[in-house]
């Protein structure tokens, strides 16, 4: 069905609902996907608690190593040969710890589970589409309309994304540790001081993991819902925030505001951005439906054709 009838037949369907005005704002303002982003940290999680269990086998190999060449080091004043026989070995350690986590991260299935929460984050950004549409418009749109070619290679560049983005934060960490393992040989701290600063970095990089959960699943929300929109004829916006101490001083500002999705606005920041593009943004675009523009995908339309 081309744009044409289904503007048509949308406009017969809404024009009660319109009555005298031209536009109206949606009634229902579309949620984020806290559940899909609940499952992103969970993938994560899983995923680098495999680093973790890798690091603490080697772990004693490594406490025994530094503090050998420590012990070295206080006999004898060779500290540049004993560095450089710690560097080796610590490498040598490292390097056991990267195959291992190959291993068993290419038999995690990590492009399998993104693809099942790409499709999880659609169904569920659908969903809320749908409540603004039936609440605002009082019509109910098919959901299979957004399954089509356009929507599906959107999530396969998200998963390849995400997937580069999750690989690296276990080979940044260990890069990590294993510098900080030769500093502290360098500046002489303590064998228990060094582990603690192991232990530090996985919490770090546990903790960015959980970042980037929140930042990935906002922008595909907010990349689905920017598509839906304007596929059904939307051009306006009102931008909607989380409300919650959590929303950066530039989001409060622009709260309430309206704008065109072919014009992102520019912030306090100094950023062009659409809801949920900047980083960590969770806001929303809470849709402005123009009777003159306005199609959709009406549930079970095929019976007007």
């Amino acid at each position: 069905m081309d744009d044409f009838i289904l503007q048509q037949l949308t406009a017969e369907k809404t024009k009660k609902r319109f009555g005298s005005h031209k536009v109206l704002y949606s009634k229902y303002d579309p949620k984020m996907p806290i559940s899909a982003e609940r499952e992103y940290i969970r993938i994560t999680n899983d995923y680098l608690r495999i680093v973790k269990e890798e690091l603490e086998k080697e772990l004693p190999k490594l406490k025994e190593i530094y503090q050998k060449n420590q012990d070295k080091d206080e006999l004898k004043n060779y500290r540049n040969d004993n560095a450089i026989d710690l560097l080796l070995a610590i490498s040598q350690i490292f390097q056991v710890i990267k195959n291992k986590i190959l291993v068993r991260t290419t038999g995690f299935g990590l492009r399998r589970k993104l693809e099942t929460l790409a499709n999880m984050t659609r169904k569920l950004t659908v969903k809320e589409w749908k409540r603004a549409v039936k609440a605002t418009l009082g019509i109910d749109i098919r959901e299979d309309y957004y399954l089509g070619d356009f929507y599906t290679e959107k999530l396969k560049k998200w998963v390849s994304a995400n997937i580069d983005l999750i690989k690296t934060i276990p080979e940044n960490s260990l890069e990590k540790m294993k510098d900080l393992i030769y500093d502290g040989f360098t500046y002489g701290k303590t064998t228990t001081r060094i582990v603690k600063e192991l232990q530090q970095v996985y919490c770090i990089s546990r903790k960015r993991a959980e970042l980037i959960a929140r930042d990935q699943t906002a922008k595909l929300n907010g990349q689905i819902q920017k598509a839906q929109q304007m596929d059904a004829g939307i051009q306006e916006y009102i931008w909607s925030t989380c409300g919650d101490n959590r929303v950066r001083k530039s989001h409060k500002e622009l709260e309430g505001k309206k704008f065109r999705w072919d014009d992102p606005p520019k912030n306090s920041d100094g950023r062009r951005c659409h809801p949920g593009e900047d980083y960590q943004c969770r806001c929303i675009g809470r849709p402005v439906f123009n009777q003159n523009t306005i199609n959709l995908p009406i549930e079970n339309s095929g019976k007007n054709k």
